[in-house]
């Protein structure tokens, strides 16, 4: 199904201008074996509010190497958090969770970092380039991710997770540009207060009083960069 929040056009500008800047970084490193989109870009479902999730394949001596955001191409923006997110695939394969801020705003991208050992291009993906010809599978991204055990969590401190909190407010943005029923959950799973039966202003300035909460991380470039998503939030609701 595709999705439907109402039109943010400077979002989806940001967020194409950072793609096609990191698909030509990606295609200059000859130890990067392919690419491509997953989730609701690679299936065709996106809006301007959607987000990125990279399929990168590397070779396998490499794998490890791409597990980090300093490693990846940062594109136009500037990055303000990553995170190892290893724990969300298969064995023997890497993830990195990054937020970057390009003209002001906020993108999340989430790295899907696999070897070729174990490459599939999923049936729901867009490939951008392939050096060698990878097979692709009838599974889609989520039934590939999910497939046998997953790679342990690495630790994290508490700052790392008050700062991915931080990060993960426009994500609450996105859902109720969308008008999820999972916003309230989402505020609420971020430290933000509790607002059931709120309209979107209510749901807004929930928004708005959890970004307050995280002015003491110093984290001044994500902090703002989230409340300016959340002025072109309020101006594609209105």
């Amino acid at each position: 199904m595709k999705n439907t929040g109402p039109p943010a056009p400077r979002l989806a500008r940001i967020r194409d201008r950072w793609l096609s800047a990191v698909t030509d970084a990606l295609q200059d490193d000859q130890l990067v074996v392919g690419a491509a989109l997953v989730g609701s870009l690679g299936a065709g479902r996106a809006d301007d509010w959607s987000d990125i999730d990279l399929l990168l394949i590397a070779e396998d001596a490499h794998l490890d190497d791409y597990a980090t955001a300093d490693r990846l191409p940062k594109g136009p923006g500037q990055l303000t958090f990553a995170i190892d997110a290893r724990h969300n695939g298969p064995l023997g394969t890497r993830a990195v969770s990054a937020q970057y801020v390009v003209d002001g705003l906020p993108l999340w991208i989430d790295w899907h970092i696999h070897p070729v050992s174990l490459a599939n291009w999923p049936s729901d993906s867009t490939v951008l380039f392939d050096r060698c010809d990878i097979d692709r599978t009838s599974a889609t991204f989520s039934e590939y991710l999910n497939r046998g055990q997953h790679e342990s969590s690495t630790p994290k401190t508490p700052h790392d997770h008050k700062a991915m909190r931080l990060a993960l407010v426009p994500v609450a943005g996105k859902q109720l540009a969308r008008r999820s029923s999972e916003t309230a959950q989402t505020i609420e799973f971020l430290g933000g207060p509790h607002v059931s039966d709120g309209d979107w202003k209510d749901h807004l300035a929930a928004l708005r009083q959890l970004l307050d909460q995280f002015a003491a991380l110093g984290l001044t470039d994500s902090l703002s960069a989230g409340y300016a998503y959340l002025e072109v939030l309020e101006e594609a609701l209105h």
